[in-house]
């Protein structure tokens, strides 16, 4: 379980963001984020996420976009990508 945190670094989101990148053209149409949370077109939220994160430097406004992306990255390496 990610231990939630209120701010990331320019080069911590830069390297998430690079994973996406390599992976966009295998992301599943739709994901199982949590219990709770779910999406029926993965490709386009994450896109979504990371355009938000790209447009903005790293601060506790955007951190629960980095943190809802980091979610999505952990359940798609739980499933091999």
């Amino acid at each position: 379980m990610r231990t939630y945190k209120a701010n990331y670094t320019e080069a911590f989101r830069d390297e998430q963001l690079r994973w996406f990148e390599e992976r966009m053209d295998r992301l599943p149409q739709s994901l199982q984020i949590s219990e709770s949370t779910s999406t029926s077109n993965l490709p386009n939220t994450v896109k979504s996420l990371m355009l938000t994160l790209q447009q903005n430097k790293p601060s506790v406004t955007f951190s629960g976009y980095m943190e809802t992306l980091m979610k999505i990255k952990d359940k798609l390496e739980e499933q091999g990508l």
